[in-house]
């Protein structure tokens, strides 16, 4: 029998939240719920952040959703505000990581503010290191504006939301995979993806929370037939990593040239020093197999 990876995911699950007067991303929602699923996944468990919408909200949904799935995989609280130097050093997701992580390894897919990862490399950085790998939904390309059919910026969500967490996990060294806004703007979720979702206790609950959000997607980029399903590829680049092309580059921490205020997470494959691994797209057919693995999955 083939071994299951062993999964943390840190979470700041939105499904059927409201926050700051609109709807919130779904994403997480159905990366959390397939990878539940997933026989070939042994997940130890999930931990949230702050983000999508507050951490009162984002704690509550993984635990309705791990509930709704009759699953005992553990949920573990984490950061309600970014890293500031009279914030606390620890929390509850923290703690959990650096427990599982102290005799096992185990991939973490951090598709949330990273800030509970940013706390861990801080205050635990042995035990980072036993992390097979961290995929994070977050860099860009230097210089790239993130545009979607002509209209943004819009900005690289996890990463500023905590730019200094960010650092503080590519300066630890543990290796990292960015599967972020560059990969999965070329992928969508429509209405059609959605009718297609399987028979389940969960699908109307789940469809009643989406339809929503893509929406509101839809008339905020008209030239989009969906949504994108930023935290899906994430996991899935761990499952099937001939799916997708990628490079390896060096980063830094630039400023923004749309607001001087914004810190941003560049890469180039011409940079020397702390290298990460970047997607940059899907292999053939990869794209078309990740939709089908996420719509097929959500049961």
């Amino acid at each position: 029998m083939l071994s299951r990876m062993r999964l943390i995911i840190d979470t700041d699950i939105a499904l059927g939240a409201v926050h700051d007067g609109r709807p919130r991303d779904v994403d997480d929602a159905y990366a959390v719920v397939a990878s539940l699923n997933n026989a070939a996944i042994d997940l130890l468990g999930i931990t949230t952040v702050f983000g999508n919408a507050p951490l009162t909200d984002t704690d509550v949904i993984a635990r309705e959703v791990v509930t709704m799935k009759g699953s005992t995989v553990p949920v573990a609280t984490g950061a309600a505000e970014p890293l500031s130097p009279s914030g606390p050093a620890t929390n509850d997701a923290v703690e959990f990581m650096a427990e599982t992580l102290k005799t096992r390894s185990a991939h973490i897919a951090a598709i949330g503010p990273l800030t509970n990862i940013g706390l861990l490399a801080r205050r635990y950085p042995e035990r980072l290191a036993n992390a097979a790998s961290v995929v994070i939904v977050g860099g860009r390309t230097v210089g790239n504006r993130f545009m979607l059919h002509g209209r943004g910026p819009v900005n690289d969500f996890n990463v500023e939301n905590d730019i200094e967490a960010a650092r503080a996990l590519l300066e630890h060294g543990v290796p990292v995979t960015m599967a972020g806004f560059e990969l999965t703007s070329q992928v969508v979720l429509g209405g059609a993806h959605l009718e297609a979702l399987p028979a389940s206790p969960i699908r109307e609950h789940f469809l009643a929370r989406t339809r929503p959000w893509l929406t509101y997607w839809l008339r905020a980029f008209p030239g989009d037939t969906g949504f994108h399903p930023w935290d899906s590829a994430a996991i899935d680049w761990l499952l099937h990593p001939e799916r997708y092309v990628r490079e390896e580059r060096g980063w830094r921490i630039g400023v923004s040239p749309d607001d001087p205020d914004v810190r941003w997470l560049e890469t180039s494959p011409d940079w020397d020093g702390g290298p990460v691994t970047f997607l940059t797209g899907f292999a053939d057919g990869g794209a078309a197999a990740l939709v089908d693995d996420i719509v097929q999955g959500t049961y």
